[in-house]
C-alpha cells in the first residue's frame, strides 16, 4: 500500500508540474493608451507557482492511489484498469483540484 501511495505522489507531482508548465503564463500583458506592455515574472516567482501546482498534484495523486488501492482489494482490478483510472484521475481530477485551490489562494491574497 505504501508503495502505491508513493507512486501516486510521484506521478501526481510530475503531472502537476507538467500541467503547470503548459498552462501558467510567465508574463502578463498590460494594455495602456500608449500600447501594450509585457511584464515577465521573475524566474523564482514562476518556479514557486509551478512547485505549488506540483505539490497539489502530488496530494491528489496520493489520494487517487489510495482510493485505487482500496478498490483493488475489493474489486480485483486489472493492471490496465488501474493505470487507466490513475491517468484519468491525474489528468481530469488533478487539474480541477489545482484550479479550485488556486481560486482559494487568490481569494486569500485579496483579503490580506
Amino acid at each position: 500500500m505504501e508503495k502505491d501511495i508513493r507512486k501516486g505522489l510521484i506521478y501526481g507531482f510530475l503531472f502537476g508540474v507538467a500541467i503547470a508548465i503548459l498552462f501558467i503564463k510567465h508574463f502578463e500583458i498590460i494594455a495602456d493608451s500608449e500600447g501594450n506592455e509585457i511584464n515577465y515574472l521573475r524566474v523564482f516567482d514562476y518556479l514557486i507557482i509551478i512547485l505549488k501546482r506540483g505539490i497539489v498534484g502530488s496530494f491528489s495523486g496520493a489520494i487517487i492511489a489510495f482510493i485505487l488501492f482500496k478498490l483493488n482489494s475489493s474489486l480485483k482490478l486489472t493492471k490496465k484498469m488501474k493505470i487507466g483510472a490513475l491517468i484519468f484521475g491525474l489528468c481530469v481530477v488533478g487539474p480541477v483540484i489545482q484550479y479550485l485551490v488556486s481560486l482559494r489562494l487568490n481569494e486569500m491574497l485579496l483579503f490580506n
